[in-house]
């Protein structure tokens, strides 16, 4: 079963998100809404996928979050995000490689992204 982390700043997003993911089978190790309590989380339980926002609470915005992770502890993330602009895309698109879900989305395309991510960091 995959350990998913959830970062995400509105609480009622991320409830949503994780009961969403509970119910397709998945391991939500836990929901983190900043920087902080996200690398917090990622030390104590390492997830294989975190499924991450661009806007958050706090000092770091999800990207640097992100990029931080995957050189830190090589974890993909899957960005969750109703906002985005044309060079963010092209960021996370070339420096990262990681997939982008834009919100709203339906659990096929939840479901869909979550496979990509995984399989494109050879994930077992």
């Amino acid at each position: 079963m995959k350990k998913i982390l959830i970062v995400e700043d509105e609480v009622i997003v991320a409830l949503e998100l994780k009961h969403r993911l509970t119910k397709l089978g998945y391991d939500v190790i836990g929901v983190a809404s900043n920087a902080e309590k996200a690398i917090e989380i990622i030390c104590s339980n390492k997830p294989d996928l975190i499924l991450m926002d661009l806007k958050l609470r706090g000092k770091m915005n999800g990207l640097e979050l992100a990029e931080k992770v995957y050189n830190d502890h090589t974890i993909p993330s899957l960005f969750i995000t109703a906002f985005f602009d044309e060079e963010t895309l092209n960021k996370v698109k070339q420096k990262l490689s990681f997939e982008i879900l834009q919100k709203p989305f339906s659990p096929e395309e939840l479901i869909k992204a979550i496979k990509r991510s995984v399989n494109n960091k050879n994930i077992d």
